[in-house]
């Protein structure tokens, strides 16, 4: 049920939704924790985290954005350091920074900050999840709400 609040300058409305008592209970302990005194703050704030994963996996391609990718890869690869710098360079109007971690003899963690148009930035995990040597890609985007 929507019903249109008072407060319509702002464009707040007032929904009521039913849930399973012992998912209340959950949310309520775990939004406490995180620091929320207004339930509907953290609502509003899981709701558009929902929204920003979904349509980012469902392919809504249109919209600005921020991320992080993640990448776990062998460092033995042929050439695959200087693959990863140029592709990055290749999109340098969306790669705002990178840093790169040894974690083992075998596998080395790249993490990359992105910002821009969505598209750009899955054109970009294209490419790097091609290469040769990557074991695992993960990417995470906010979408600008």
């Amino acid at each position: 049920m929507v019903r249109n609040s008072s407060n319509s300058k702002s464009g707040v409305v007032r929904i009521s939704i039913s849930l399973p008592s012992d998912l209340l209970a959950s949310f309520e302990r775990v939004s406490k924790k995180a620091g929320f005194t207004d339930r509907s703050k953290a609502i509003q704030t899981a709701m558009r985290a929902f929204i920003s994963e979904n349509e980012w996996l469902s392919g809504n391609e249109s919209g600005k954005g921020a991320g992080l990718i993640e990448l776990l890869y062998d460092p033995h690869t042929r050439n695959i350091e200087k693959a990863l710098t140029l592709i990055q360079h290749n999109y340098n109007h969306i790669v705002t920074a990178s840093t790169h971690m040894h974690l083992d003899d075998d596998n080395c963690l790249e993490a990359i900050l992105v910002r821009g148009d969505a598209r750009s930035i899955k054109r970009l995990v294209k490419e790097l999840v091609e290469k040769k040597g990557i074991k695992s890609i993960k990417v995470n985007f906010v979408k600008v709400i």
